[in-house]
């Protein structure tokens, strides 16, 4: 036995000398849009005949004195593999709490590294094992204070062994804690767990702290976590660790999508989206076996009751009985008699209108007038992922139609059409008070006033028209665009994939205004026009600055504090010449 564990650690030298490490990438996935947020930088050894794990190796390397030849080993793979990260994506690397011991530890090694491969320092968050690290407080402490005076963020591994000393953890301020995997196991299923879960969403939120459910390997589990309000998560169900970054699996985010508007229907306002899913109320439904008798009965005695879906054992949609109906059916001289053993899988009318929630309450609206006349009051079935949600009905749908056009319609700006900026601050307000993430775009075109001067004022109001068109084509359907005035206008979405989306608006904005300037111009690539004094003076060519606030949950309290942080942006990419994009995360 002597003899094979000196085999094993001559063999662990050997890997550690020679650097046998790989990196492999496991994502950690918003609970709320589905979308990747980041991931995690994993190690593994290339080859492991005697099955000892990465865990093992590092225990090794502690005892042999060469945990930091390791950690940098590992960290080095990370980040030079990190070069392929998506855009705005964040990467978590594992920081053993003990090489802070180690003499070879090398303060700003990180720093150097992320310079050499081009990797944005924001984008880096280091994750401290909190069960190892709390054993020895000053270690810890010592260990998340190096990296924050480095400007990273801080996240702490394995929380919930250690729950008793989240106040503790949580005066160093970390950026995010991540729930032990043992508390994640079964948790729909354990009533103790989701209590305690439910305290540490309580805290996370009252300390500004983000949580990461570790280790979610089924959608029961998934669901749960998501009931609870954790907004991130990871495990096998999520994404297993690859070599190369993956990207989000449709079907879960999907599901991530539904299963968060159902248990946080709160967070979804219709003043913002104008999807009918946000107007639709859920009603009574029956199974195709129901006795076609107990329905008549149940409507006879609730004469407000006027329609009942049909749904399949999993909440897919058979069709609808309405009042009027049954009535016809039951009514008449035998018509009960005939009718009474009937089921509602017999009795259903299946031409009955459904609609996606996502669909826009004008399209429903327009669906709805469209049916035949002895339809045309029915009640509409509202559908998520083709199951059951809820209806609407004609007068819900006309109501709430009209007030949405007529709000846009007095806010709207006469030029662009987009909405103006009473709608644009509530839209910001209505963020803030749900405590969602959020990203602002604000826009503004350079050199607008000179282009002004020297074309005129019918051709400013065909570049202003022109980069409202843009936007309206760039941005999603569900990202709200608004018109503040002049040159000056505003994204609002629930996303932070921000980058890409500013270097399309930069480039179809070049192509949009190319034929808004003379061939000269065009050529030599300025024009003559004004300047502050009224001198004539030379002009570039119009240009784009974009400047993006990326307000993580509570980060921003209020309106004013909003525009404050986001005219700072603007101030700083002004600055730069031609066009330009910055984009800053609080």
């Amino acid at each position: 036995m002597s003899g094979e564990k000196n085999e094993v650690e001559l063999w662990m030298e050997n890997v550690i000398r020679n650097k046998k490490i790989k990196s492999v990438f496991q994502p950690i996935v918003s609970l709320k849009t589905g979308e990747i947020y980041g991931y995690e930088a994993l190690s593994r050894i290339t080859e492991d005949p005697y099955a000892v794990g990465i865990e093992d190796l590092f225990t090794y390397a502690r005892k042999s004195k060469n945990l930091w030849r390791l950690e940098e080993t590992c960290r080095v793979r990370a980040l030079k593999k990190a070069r392929e990260l998506p855009a705005e994506k964040k990467l978590f690397l594992n920081a053993d709490p003990n090489v802070i011991n180690d003499k070879k530890f090398i303060s700003g090694f990180t720093r150097k590294k992320i310079r050499k491969y081009e990797i944005e320092s924001q984008n880096i968050i280091f994750e401290i094992t909190e069960h190892s690290a709390i054993k020895d407080v000053k270690m810890f402490k010592q260990i998340v204070q190096h990296y924050q005076r480095q400007d990273y963020q801080i996240a702490i591994d394995d929380v919930g062994s250690g729950y008793s000393g989240l106040n503790r953890i949580c005066a160093l301020h970390p950026q995010f804690l991540k729930i032990d995997m043992s508390i994640v196991r079964n948790i729909h299923n354990d009533s103790v767990k989701q209590s305690l879960v439910q305290g540490m969403v309580q805290f996370g939120n009252a300390a500004g702290i983000e949580l990461i459910a570790e280790g979610i390997e089924n959608e029961e589990e998934m669901e749960e976590i998501i009931r609870l309000g954790v907004h991130l998560g990871q495990g096998f169900f999520l994404g297993m660790p690859l070599e190369k970054f993956q990207e989000e699996k449709q079907t879960i985010r999907k599901r991530i999508v539904s299963m968060y508007r159902k248990h946080h229907p709160h967070n979804f306002a219709p003043s913002i989206l104008g999807e009918v899913g946000y107007i639709c109320s859920p009603k009574e439904t029956v199974t195709p076996e129901k006795s076609g008798e107990v329905i008549y009965e149940f409507m006879r005695k609730n004469p407000n009751i006027t329609e009942i879906c049909i749904v399949d054992d999993q909440n897919y949609v058979l069709g609808m009985l309405t009042r009027k109906r049954v009535m016809e059916l039951f009514g008449g001289r035998y018509g009960y008699t005939l009718h009474a053993r009937d089921t509602a899988g017999e009795l259903v009318t299946k031409d009955c209108l459904a609609v996606d929630a996502s669909t826009s309450i004008e399209v429903t609206s327009k669906l709805a007038m469209a049916r035949p006349r002895d339809m045309l009051y029915d009640a509409v079935v509202v559908t998520r992922d083709e199951k059951y949600m809820g209806i609407v009905t004609l007068k819900d749908l006309l109501e709430t139609a009209i007030n949405i056009q007529i709000s846009r319609a007095v806010d709207a700006n006469p030029l662009t059409g987009l909405p103006g900026n009473k709608k644009i601050e509530e839209v910001i307000s209505g963020c803030i008070c749900e405590r969602q993430d959020f990203t602002a775009i604000y826009i503004d075109i350079d050199n607008f006033k000179a282009y002004n001067d020297a074309y005129g004022f019918n051709n400013g109001d065909l570049m202003l028209q022109a980069l409202a068109d843009v936007l309206r084509d760039t941005c999603e359907k569900d990202d709200f665009v608004g018109h503040i005035g002049g040159d000056d206008f505003v994204v609002i979405r629930r996303k932070d994939q921000a980058a890409k989306l500013c270097e399309e608006l930069i480039a179809k904005f070049h192509a949009a205004i190319l034929e808004l300037y003379s061939p000269e111009d065009r050529k030599r690539g300025w024009i003559v026009s004004k300047d502050r004094n009224g001198l004539k003076a030379e002009f570039p060519l119009a240009s784009l600055s974009v400047s993006v606030l990326i307000s993580l949950e509570q980060h921003v309290k209020s309106v004013d504090e909003f525009s404050r942080k986001i005219a700072e942006i603007k101030k700083k990419c002004k600055q730069k010449q031609g066009d330009c994009y910055m984009i800053k995360t609080i």
